[in-house]
């Protein structure tokens, strides 16, 4: 992996257990203990209860700390790649696969894959996924997992993006299959995708159209962005991911207008002064918002 990085453990990520026997020493130590703590405190119990009740304490005690010796030994260690407001990265994987990470972006992963099990990966963000193929594992696919979402991969490059409302996934090559988390009456639940789908998925609904084409989607990571008969909603929503500023709108008419081309845009300033001409706005920048107004 070409970015080095500490690894920790996630609360919140997914746990394996592995039973682990409690040693006769430690049982033998436990009756000691529980049952001196017994005759001290319960001086006039009749001797069966008392039996019964420590008997029950040991079986709890001995269960409960069981499982806390799971919990607290077994859990995996992950490794954690973050982005800040306007940085791309590009970070490669164990297998070989490419992962390009826009700004403002988490990408979560296991310290080590084992080679019988699937190659999974937790998502924040947005990201291009370049995946590797991999014919001698015995299982051969690549998870995605992201709040809303599960994205699962047999080899294909596909863009991510998981906005505040929605999350969209398009297709370039490959197939992948979309899982939501949650309940979806309008749409599908399972969703497949083949080389130039798009597939959004959102509170409560997802649906499938055609992609122009994924090259466009994904020129985030030569800075450059494709729009689409794109809202000023959705751009002060990019401006806010990716580049960690508030837009502030003088004027609500200007909320109607949208855009429709490629912009090309290393950095905020950059990125203002492209939309400024191309939406015909003035844009003022105070401290972390920025301040749009028509243009007289």
């Amino acid at each position: 992996m070409t970015d080095h990085l500490s690894s920790r453990q996630e609360d919140g990520l997914p746990f394996r257990f592995r039973p682990k026997s409690v040693s006769k020493e430690q049982t033998a130590a436990s009756w000691r203990q529980i049952t001196t703590g017994m005759q001290q405190h319960t001086p006039g119990r009749p001797g069966r209860e008392r039996k019964w009740l420590v008997a029950l304490t040991v079986f709890t005690v001995l269960i409960a700390g069981g499982w806390m010796v799971w919990l607290m030994g077994l859990s995996e260690k992950m490794v954690e790649i973050r982005t800040t407001y306007g940085e791309i990265r590009e970070v490669q994987l164990p297998d070989s696969s490419v992962v390009y990470m826009n700004a403002n972006s988490v990408l979560r992963m296991p310290e080590q894959w084992t080679a019988d099990g699937a190659r999974k990966v937790w998502l924040e963000g947005e990201a291009y996924f370049e995946i590797s193929k991999q014919p001698g594992r015995p299982q051969n696919q690549f998870i995605v997992h992201t709040d809303q979402l599960d994205v699962v991969v047999l080899g294909t490059k596909f863009n991510v993006n998981i906005s505040t409302n929605k999350t969209t996934v398009s297709l370039k090559e490959g197939k992948v299959q979309l899982t939501a988390k949650e309940d979806v009456p309008e749409g599908q639940q399972v969703i497949t995708l083949n080389p130039g789908d798009e597939a959004q998925i959102g509170r409560k609904t997802s649906f499938v159209k055609a992609c122009t084409n994924v090259d466009l989607i994904a020129g985030w990571r030569n800075n450059r962005y494709h729009f689409e008969g794109t809202s000023l909603a959705e751009i002060t929503e990019l401006i806010r991911n990716k580049y960690g500023y508030e837009v502030v709108i003088s004027d609500t008419s200007l909320n109607s207008r949208s855009i429709t081309g490629d912009l090309y845009a290393g950095d905020i300033d950059q990125f203002t002064k492209a939309l400024s001409i191309t939406m015909k706005l003035q844009i003022e920048k105070k401290g972390q918002q920025l301040i749009f107004r028509s243009k007289k």
